[in-house]
């Protein structure tokens, strides 16, 4: 697996459900490695050998600026989010959400995570598990039998939406025009930078949000089992609900203030927390107020700037960072192989060959919606996606903003089958049936592939 679970754990050992799905589908770096040398065999005609290992060896250099910030989304994200702030409006929004029926916990949970997914990928998945395990325990108590399995399914809804929302890696990578992030600019002419809110406002992109965002949840609801004895309530699998979220997401205490020495009341300050805030919120406000677009950058600086905040002590916030390293490691070491694709696929000419292919379809953004579908199975960062797709359907002229969507939506329903990730990230959910599991992410790809296809081929 792409993250090892602690052997303290209870459970099952190897018949739990994060290495059963291991067992189906390999790690990252591995998948990466076999897309390294598929593209090393595939160039062999058009390079000499020398040409291809140094493209291989050499060829993340030129995506280094791109690599960096795709990983610090993911860290930066969860920063924020972990935070006894944002854990409060996860207890205030669980207390307002219904546990009456079990139908009515997976929509709440389902409905969340669409709806703060489409914001950001930690706010939606991290918001609906925490939320989704509190309803469920609350429904226990009161007598109500919840499938837990499916209540976890619905919080994994958050990745099928979020590469199309705020935080779209492709979307926020393509809108910067001085080729920072948008490796595909050329910054004299201005050409192939995407508006972000383009981008988000674009027929295909607005419509499928919305009836995603009532429909999925119902979707789900109707696969949940009607006999209790079929349902597998929280209290079977391992928690990471302890008292409330914000006490659960609570990470940080510091040392006995009569144990300080200079340094450590700079550090400890809540006040340079507000004060760092304060000043990048200027700067913030300022940059938009004079006309600049949201680009990946700015949007780290962003919630750079809100994770301080949040953490409420710079220390705090130093903390959290380094754990937050943990939701980048399926990123951090095979993006140099992603690089070393695109690398090669760009020096043999291949990209316009692809890029033919697509074109000959005659639908060109639905090809390139399931090329996105498989693609995002090997790679599970949807801007890696990007990286190595997005140069081919550049080559065929199409348009930018209806490309990007396509493939952020491939990558996002890809991201829902390789959500065991995810899972093996934040803790042990043992006796999860994979063919389950399996059966649940059949139907929603079904579900979402229609209704996207068939917006892309309209729009």
């Amino acid at each position: 697996m792409a993250t090892e679970t602690s052997d303290d754990t209870t459970g099952d050992g190897d018949d739990g459900f994060v290495p059963a799905m291991g067992r189906f589908f390999p790690e990252s770096l591995t998948l990466a490695a076999l897309l390294a040398v598929l593209a090393l065999v595939v160039t062999i005609p058009y390079l000499p050998v020398v040409t291809q290992l140094e493209l291989f060896a050499t060829g993340f250099f030129d995506l280094f600026t791109v690599q960096m910030p795709l990983i610090l989304l993911w860290v930066l994200s969860a920063s924020v989010v972990e935070s006894r702030w944002v854990g409060r409006l996860f207890d205030r929004i669980a207390a307002a959400s219904p546990t009456g029926s079990q139908r009515s916990v997976v929509y709440a949970t389902g409905f969340l995570a669409v709806l703060l997914g489409w914001v950001n990928w930690a706010l939606g998945f991290l918001g609906a598990m925490y939320v989704g395990q509190r309803l469920c325990r609350e429904a226990e108590a009161d007598g109500v039998r919840v499938h837990y399995p499916l209540v976890l399914t619905a919080a994994l809804l958050s990745l099928v939406v979020t590469n199309v929302g705020l935080s779209s890696p492709g979307a926020l990578m393509m809108a910067d025009a001085e080729g920072t992030t948008n490796f595909l600019v050329n910054p004299e002419q201005g050409r192939l930078v995407a508006d972000v809110s383009a981008f988000l406002l674009h027929p295909a992109n607005v419509v499928s949000v919305l009836l995603f965002l009532f429909t999925l949840p119902a979707v789900l609801a109707a696969l949940a089992p009607d006999e209790e004895s079929d349902r597998k309530p929280l209290s079977a699998y391992t928690s990471l609900l302890e008292g409330t979220i914000a006490e659960s997401l609570a990470h940080y205490e510091p040392p006995p203030a009569e144990e300080w020495v200079a340094a450590d009341r700079l550090e400890q300050s809540r006040l340079v927390s507000v004060a760092t805030f304060l000043l990048g919120a200027i700067s913030f406000g300022a940059y938009f107020a004079t006309g600049g677009d949201l680009t990946l950058l700015w949007l780290l600086f962003g919630l750079m700037m809100l994770g301080i905040l949040v953490q409420e002590r710079p220390m705090a916030f130093v903390a959290k960072t380094r754990d937050a390293t943990r939701w980048a490691n399926h990123v951090a070491i095979p993006f140099l192989l992603y690089a070393g694709v695109y690398a090669l696929l760009s020096e043999a000419g291949l990209y316009s060959v692809i890029g033919d292919v697509l074109a000959a379809t005659g639908v060109t953004q639905v090809a390139s919606y399931v090329v996105a579908l498989l693609v995002g199975l090997l790679i599970p960062s949807p801007g890696s996606v990007w990286v190595v797709q997005g140069p081919a359907l550049v080559a065929t002229g199409a348009d930018l903003v209806p490309s990007l969507v396509s493939v952020m939506y491939g990558a996002g329903v890809s991201n829902l089958w390789l959500g065991f990730l995810f899972v093996g990230v934040v803790g042990s959910i043992y006796g999860f049936d994979w063919r389950e599991y399996v059966r649940y992410a059949a139907v929603v790809t079904a579900y979402v592939s229609v209704v996207v296809i068939a917006l892309l081929v309209v729009f």
